[in-house]
Formats: structure tokens, C-alpha cells, sequence
């Protein structure tokens, strides 16, 4: 499809130039605001506009070409924003975490935050929700005050059941979740909700990790807002089992690994494949809509792929409300550089229907590419990770001594930093949902 423009120095130009154009373009431009121009304009049918007004128009027409498939969300609520500073932030999210062991502290929460989102409980509902929120508070703090000090067969266990009682806080604290903590716990009954099944090469990173449609996982992803209904019911037991398993229900070890946009270069140095991490920037440049003028619904973004790895397909395959992606450089070593159209039809900023992650670890934003089950928040990648290596750790112990000290030790460097990048951010993402704000974690003087 072609488009053709015209550009008038002036809106105040002879109706004959008009009709001309009239002839010949999609639509007229003019330098300047529109003055009097029915005087000048009559009998044309093109549409005439400041050029303030092009950006809005082009993407209109792109539009055409690459329709916005993805449904009108609705105005986004505004979360507050809480910042926490000192020496060491880690201290000051479990201060705030550790509050909440409070019943009071916690009937209080729940209070506002039911309040807030228009949802009306009974005294007594909020008092058992409150209860359950306490009691999972103090058995996450217990789990993870003891991580520095514990060996790391033991570190890897303490804090995949601590993110376990977080992720029970964060259902029972939000007004739309599980009535109380029986209600919660009642889900474990059934596991866990997730299984591993060895690499059918014998490789570490192809340890296979599944999802299943019972146990406590799928229940937390469906409150998160996924969609479970492709979930098995059943485990794979052999390698023929996983090829008969839903597309996005099986991930590998690698995957969750390369899903950990802190682990950066030490992922891209063990590992030959693609991560599965980009990072989202703005372009000024190709975003101009003129002053005063309604925000657009669509904005043009780049997205950074350090490693030069990852796939225009790998990026639509995260079913995002983008399009247009198109590659602008290449190259292995400074890596891959694309240009996508973000549509945002319902909220102000593009950067509202993404799923950003903002890390202390990283400079700038990334966007996680989901590897199992649709999910892109760092916790669900974090939780499944420490599952996998809790089952690699407790029963795998012939393959767990090969990444010790045996011929895989270049993935223990690897799987030590993922525990401090686990330590330090999982209570502060889980901190912002109990809380429903968004947190700012840094040290005296440290940029946000």
C-alpha cells in the first residue's frame, strides 16, 4: 500500500494549489496551525492537518497493514509509590515485609486495599484473611534470615519454601484471593504443581521442568491472571511423554536460567542459545504527536537484545501488544538492535500494557520473554528455578555433584549469583504485590 503526503509552507495558500494536491495525495499537511481555512479549502476532500498531527496519521495507516489485534484494556489504577533508602535496602523491604506478621497490621491492609479496589468484605473475612497473611509472613521471614548463613544445597531449599509462604501472603493479602489459610494450603494437598524430568541427552541445562493443572502452582498462576485451561493433568515420565505435553507447559533449566535478565554476560559465557530477556526503549525521535495534542494510542519503541541471540520470532511469540517489529541491526557482538510499534489503546504510557522489570542489578528496564505458561514476572521465573534445583539438589545428587565439582562446575557460578539475585529481589517483588505499590529500593545518594 502507498500513501502520499503533500507539505504546505502555510495553510493560508491558494485554494488552486489545494485542489491540485487534492488529486494527488492521501492527505495535506501544513507548517503551522490551520488559519481560516474553510476560506481556503473548499471543495477539497483530502483531509488537511498541522503537521503537529503527522505522527498520529502514520500510524493510522500502519494500522492498516498491522491491525492492533489486542483488546481495549481499561484506564490503569494509579499505584502510589513508596521509596525505601538505606544502606542496605534488602533490611528495609523485610522491615516492611516483617509488619505484616502483625495480625492488626494486616486486618489494616486488607482493609485499604478492599477499599480500593471497591470490593466489600465482612469484619470476619478480613480477620481470617489477616490471620493466614500473619502466619505466612513469619514463616517467610524465618526461611530467609537463615539463607546467608546455610550451605548451598540448603540456601536453594530455604528459599525456594520461603518464596512458597510470599506467594501465600500475596494471594491471601489481595481482597480477590483465598478466603483464608486452610484455603491455600488446601491446594499443596495435590503437590506442588510442578514436575522435572531429566535431559533425554544428559545435559544440565536440558533438565526439563514442567507444569501441571494441580497443586498450588496453577492456582497462583490463575490468580496472577494466566491462563491454565492447556495445564496437563498428568506428569511426563519419559521422553516420549513430553512431546505429547501442550505447547508452554515445558520449559528447560536453561530456559528459566536465560529468562534471569540479571544473569547477563554469565548466562551468554555457559550457554550457546538465546536468553530470553530484551530490553524496552523509548525513541523520541519517532514519537512526535506536536504539542497540545490527545496522546496516541500506539508508540514506537527499540528493543535492545544484548547478546545478538534472540529470534523476531521469539519476541511475537510473547503475544505482547506489539507489532511491526523489524530488525535495525545485527551483529553477534554489539548485539541486536528492533523496532517495534507498542499499542497501548486505553492507557497513557506503552510502558503500562507491558510486563516491565525493573531490577537494581540491571541499568534501564528489560522485558522478560515468557518460557512456561504465558509468565513474565520475575517471582513465577525465580519460584520455578528454585524448584527445579530443590529437586535437583534433594534427588538428583549424582547430577547436583557433577555442577559442584564434577565436569558441569562452569554452571555453578551461574546457579550461586541466581541465588543472590533470588535473595535480593524476590521480597521486594513480592513486597509490591502484598502491598499493591510500587517500591523504589536504594541505597543514600544511589540513583532509582
Amino acid at each position: 500500500m502507498t500513501r502520499r503526503v503533500a507539505l504546505l509552507y502555510t495553510s493560508a495558500t491558494d485554494n488552486r494549489h489545494y485542489k491540485a494536491l487534492d488529486a494527488a495525495v492521501d492527505h495535506i499537511f501544513t507548517n503551522g496551525a490551520l488559519y481560516h481555512i474553510e476560506s481556503f479549502t473548499h471543495g477539497i476532500t483530502k483531509p488537511v492537518s498541522p503537521i503537529g498531527e503527522f505522527f498520529p496519521v502514520l500510524v493510522g495507516w500502519n494500522k492498516e497493514l498491522v491491525p492492533d489485534t489486542h483488546k481495549l484494556l481499561p484506564p490503569a489504577r494509579r499505584r502510589r509509590v513508596r521509596q525505601i533508602t538505606g544502606e542496605n535496602p534488602l533490611a528495609g523491604i523485610w522491615s516492611r515485609l516483617d509488619q505484616f506478621a502483625s495480625v492488626t497490621l494486616a486486618e489494616k491492609l486488607i482493609t485499604r486495599r478492599a477499599t480500593e479496589e471497591s470490593i466489600v468484605l465482612t469484619p470476619y473475612a478480613i480477620r481470617k484473611k489477616a490471620e493466614g497473611v500473619a502466619f505466612a509472613m513469619r514463616n517467610a521471614s524465618d526461611y530467609f534470615r537463615g539463607v546467608p548463613f546455610e550451605s548451598l544445597n540448603r540456601r536453594i531449599v530455604t528459599l525456594y519454601y520461603g518464596s512458597m509462604a510470599l506467594a501465600f501472603a500475596e494471594m491471601l493479602a489481595s481482597p480477590q484471593g483465598p478466603a483464608d489459610l486452610d484455603e491455600v494450603e488446601g491446594m499443596t494437598k495435590y503437590g506442588h504443581g510442578l514436575y522435572v524430568l531429566p535431559s533425554g541427552t544428559g545435559d544440565y541445562g536440558g533438565l526439563n521442568v514442567g507444569v501441571i493443572a494441580s497443586g498450588f502452582f496453577p492456582r497462583w498462576a490463575a490468580f496472577l491472571g494466566h491462563d491454565i485451561s492447556a495445564y496437563p493433568k498428568e506428569k511426563a515420565k519419559s521422553q516420549s511423554d513430553l512431546e505429547k505435553k501442550p505447547a508452554g507447559t515445558l520449559t528447560t533449566l536453561r530456559e528459566l536460567l536465560g529468562a534471569l535478565p540479571e544473569l547477563g554476560d554469565l548466562f551468554l559465557e555457559v550457554f550457546q542459545t538465546a536468553p530470553s530477556w530484551i530490553a524496552p526503549v523509548f525513541i523520541p525521535e519517532g514519537n512526535s504527536a506536536g504539542r497540545g495534542l490527545q496522546k496516541p494510542e500506539s508508540t514506537y519503541i527499540r528493543l535492545i537484545d544484548a547478546s545478538g541471540r534472540i529470534s523476531e520470532a521469539q519476541i511475537r511469540a510473547a503475544d505482547w501488544p506489539i507489532t511491526e517489529i523489524t530488525l535495525v541491526t545485527a551483529g553477534a557482538e554489539d548485539g541486536s538492535t528492533y523496532r517495534a510499534r507498542v499499542d497501548h489503546a486505553g492507557r497513557e504510557y506503552w510502558y503500562e500494557v507491558l510486563p516491565v522489570h525493573h531490577s537494581p542489578f540491571k541499568k534501564g528496564s528489560t522485558l522478560i520473554l515468557p518460557v512456561i505458561g504465558g509468565m513474565s514476572e520475575f517471582r513465577t521465573v525465580a519460584v520455578i528455578t528454585l524448584y527445579a534445583l530443590s529437586i535437583l539438589v534433594r534427588y538428583m545428587p549424582s547430577a547436583w555433584r557433577r555442577v559442584e565439582g564434577g565436569d558441569w562446575d562452569e554452571h555453578l557460578s551461574l546457579v550461586k549469583n541466581a541465588l543472590g539475585v533470588f535473595e535480593r529481589l524476590i521480597p521486594e517483588q513480592f513486597l509490591e504485590s502484598i502491598i499493591g505499590e510500587q517500591i523504589y529500593a536504594s541505597q543514600p545518594g544511589g540513583l532509582l
